[in-house]
């Protein structure tokens, strides 16, 4: 098991206990903190979302090049192929065309001397580049990455480490599926505006347990906290214990990192970022679980 019984314990009282001194720290942390013109914050918001993309994509890869060495059905095995190159490409274009919109918007909030990070904190696609350009740039993007990843080390591994892999990417679609919906209804139900709009257009500070509906605003949870905290499924790629390890830790890393980042940009409160990070985690924890319980199992 890459998690321990002792450091998810830890981690998960430590992340219960933010949440819980959220419900009255929120506000003034948010205030002390807040600076809209931060460079830290702005380079994690617009740079800071890859880690479900990157996952989707090398799974991706895996489950096909485990399919064509295992299926006899030329049908069964070209279906899943266009099927899965079709879904992957359209979602690797939308983080393409968002991360395009985010750094566009800061030189542009920097050429009219605005604060760097105010302008892209919903991320909005909108047309910083076109359909074509954006598709056929992802498309490339993707050859590549195919390229590299079958030839530096798919084709160097053994099978049983390719019947694992495998395992691992059918729980990485099960992950990044529960995870990413999850987050994104909780957002739409709960309705809470960002620190950056209280007390504009008629949005009030609430606290994380106020469910208002949908008002259009998206605040909790903090949804480039669940896309940084999917760094720590990496992990799960590499084969030996050590490696796992080292780059879980990084993920968590990267996930603190890019909470304070929200919180410096004003983008999201402590308690919106907290529970990003706590459902993730325990995503995580369940996916590990899941892992070793599969590779006991010989398909």
């Amino acid at each position: 098991m890459v998690i321990s019984k002792r450091l998810a314990t830890l981690i998960l009282v430590i992340l219960s206990s933010i949440l819980l001194a959220a419900l009255w720290i929120d506000l003034p942390v948010s205030q002390f903190l807040m600076n809209q013109n931060s460079v830290f914050g702005t380079i994690f918001q617009d740079l800071g979302l890859f880690p479900p993309t990157l996952i989707l994509i090398i799974s991706m890869i895996i489950l096909n090049f485990y399919i064509f060495s295992r299926l006899h059905s030329k049908l069964a095995k070209y279906i899943i192929l266009i099927m899965t190159f079709i879904y992957t490409l359209i979602k690797t274009n939308s983080l393409l065309s968002e991360t395009v919109q985010y750094v566009v918007s800061s030189l542009d909030n920097i050429k009219k001397h605005k604060p760097i990070g105010v302008a892209s904190n919903e991320g909005d696609a909108g047309s910083a580049l076109s359909i074509g350009a954006g598709y056929l740039i992802t498309f490339i993007i993707l050859l590549i990455i195919i390229l590299v990843v079958y030839q530096f080390w798919l084709k160097r591994i053994d099978q049983n480490e390719i019947e694992r892999l495998f395992k691992v990417a059918l729980v990485s679609f099960f992950v990044l599926l529960v995870g990413l919906e999850t987050i994104d209804s909780i957002k739409e139900l709960w309705g809470r505006a960002r620190p950056y709009e209280i007390g504009t257009h008629g949005a009030h500070f609430t606290n994380w347990l106020t469910i208002n509906g949908n008002t259009g605003h998206s605040s909790f949870p903090s949804g480039h906290t669940t896309d940084a905290a999917y760094f720590m499924f990496i992990a799960f790629y590499f084969k030996k214990l050590k490696s796992q390890k080292v780059i879980f830790n990084i993920g968590l890393a990267y996930t603190i990192i890019m909470c304070l980042s929200r919180l410096r940009i004003g983008a999201h409160f402590l308690g919106d970022v907290t529970m990003s990070f706590m459902l993730i985690f325990m995503l995580m924890i369940a996916a590990d679980y899941m892992i070793n319980k599969l590779n006991t199992y010989k398909m």
